[in-house]
């Protein structure tokens, strides 16, 4: 299975490709109906490691690193915390490709990725709405619990993967 890193500027079929993805992943991915706000996420990425079957994406993590303009109160709470890092914005695959160990091996791109660069990994799951498969999964990919925060329509654990864990 080949995970790709796309280089700045992302074609527009891909940001399209991915906006689908994200949508049909709603709620364990936050909605961006708007392909615009979608495509500034995009564009912020350091970081976008993609599964592609038959040219066309059918998994992505967008991962940013410090000092984007991005304006997300999770974001917010990571920097403010860490100085230097590699956040986990989201992670998405099409239904069909799930439980074929995609996500895990995206994963493993983005933490090979934080350990050549001596940065942590990071990330924030929901608590409530809770969801487990994500919250076990993390657990299983060495991700430790950092911090927490109640939103008016949801809460989240923040989570962090050392780049010096084996």
């Amino acid at each position: 299975m080949d995970i790709l890193n796309l280089t700045q500027p992302v074609s527009e079929k891909e940001v399209r490709e991915m906006h689908i993805i994200n949508q049909e992943n709603i709620p364990e991915v936050g909605g961006l109906p708007e392909i615009k706000d979608f495509g500034d996420r995009v564009s912020w990425s350091a970081n976008i490691f993609v599964y592609k079957y038959e040219d066309v994406i059918k998994a992505f993590v967008l991962c940013m690193r410090e000092g984007m303009p991005y304006k997300s109160p999770n974001y917010e709470y990571i920097s403010n915390e860490y100085k230097k890092f590699l956040y986990v914005d989201r992670i998405a695959v099409q239904e069909k490709f799930r439980r074929q160990g995609i996500a895990e091996e995206i994963y493993l791109t983005v933490i090979n990725e934080g350990k050549r660069n001596n940065l942590d990994i990071l990330c924030e799951v929901n608590t409530k709405p809770s969801n487990e498969p994500s919250l076990t999964f993390h657990q299983k990919m060495g991700f430790e619990e950092i911090g927490t925060n109640d939103f008016e329509k949801n809460s989240v654990v923040y989570l962090r993967r050392p780049f010096s864990k084996k």
